[in-house]
């Protein structure tokens, strides 16, 4: 799955409630983001692009780029289907 840095940048803005979010904006200090938002924002990255995010490596992301890298190297990880019904 390709991941673009702009989708990242959007999803983050739709976690933290922000229209416009550009790749250098501190998740801290330009956007507002507390520890439960940035909890969030991990958690929702992970289910929408399928990666296991170490929680120990968000203690030194601080833009929007650092986020999206760490997303990168993120290894991937097999999601269940939401209806295992649904599957076959």
């Amino acid at each position: 799955m390709l991941i673009a840095l702009e989708d990242v940048g959007r999803t983050i803005g739709l976690v933290l409630g922000r229209r416009e979010v550009t790749a250098d904006e501190r998740l801290t200090e330009d956007l507002g983001a507390e520890s439960i938002d940035l909890l969030n924002v991990m958690v929702t990255l992970e289910q929408k692009y399928g990666v296991s995010i170490d929680e120990s490596a968000m203690a030194v992301v601080s833009t929007v780029r650092d986020l999206y890298d760490l997303v990168l190297k993120s290894p991937h990880v097999a999601i269940p289907p939401a209806d295992p019904a649904r599957s076959t």
